[in-house]
């Protein structure tokens, strides 16, 4: 990765991501991606969302998205996706990134066969949900973490600990968070409500996204090492 990359370089280039004369991300379609130069190679990546009902898998997959959200809950019907997109430089490159994530009801997982298998299939990360308000739900993390994939997806796993910044009623600790990280191996996001201005809303996300697709990248080169 290129952690150098200027800062006035990353925004022009972010800058392609915005609705004209506005600070609000676009979103695109599955036919549309920003207008970046042609030299620019892509990737394309899907990602699950996955955790229990409650544990803020929308609202994790519009804030990736750059749309409005409620911490108000509404359980999905069936599976609904949208493509996010993030330019980033590895090494000299500059490379286009797209994200399909994929988010399914908890409902409607269990009631229908084919949901859970079409949101797996091809699969290269799970984003794993809990949140940080639920101690039931992070004591129970190790076993939704087995649930999450099969072994041979080969798909990274990241779990998201949402609603972090309710310190009122947070019930996971930042030395639990620590402990699991260590202990697993598996990486924890920590999201909360972010910025109240929506003008800095890609500056908030920046990191995450950053992340999330550095962690792809790796996730490739360690397959292609294996091969």
């Amino acid at each position: 990765m290129a952690p150098e990359w200027s800062i006035t370089e990353t925004k022009a280039y972010q800058q392609k991501l915005l609705i004209p004369g506005t600070n609000k991300r676009k979103f695109f379609g599955i036919l549309e991606k920003p207008n970046l130069p042609p030299s620019a190679p892509s990737v394309s990546y899907k990602i699950f969302m996955f955790g229990k009902s409650g544990s803020g898998k929308t609202w994790t997959m519009n804030r990736l998205s750059g749309q409005e959200v409620s911490w108000q809950h509404t359980e999905t019907l069936g599976i609904q996706c949208c493509m996010v997109y993030w330019p980033m430089k590895i090494g000299n490159r500059l490379i286009l990134f797209r994200l399909e994530i994929w988010d399914a009801g908890d409902s409607s997982i269990k009631r229908y066969n084919h949901v859970l298998p079409a949101c797996r299939e091809s699969v290269d990360a799970v984003l794993v949900c809990v949140s940080a308000s639920d101690r039931e739900g992070w004591t129970d993390l190790p076993r939704t973490l087995s649930a999450a994939s099969q072994p041979t997806d080969r798909a990274a796993i990241i779990v998201i600990a949402t609603r972090w910044d309710s310190l009122a009623h947070r019930e996971v600790t930042e030395a639990e968070v620590e402990a699991f990280e260590s202990s697993h191996g598996i990486p924890v996001i920590k999201m909360g409500s972010g910025a109240d201005d929506q003008t800095e809303e890609l500056s908030y996300m920046a990191p995450v996204l950053n992340f999330l697709c550095k962690r792809l990248w790796q996730r490739d080169q360690e397959l292609l090492s294996i091969k």
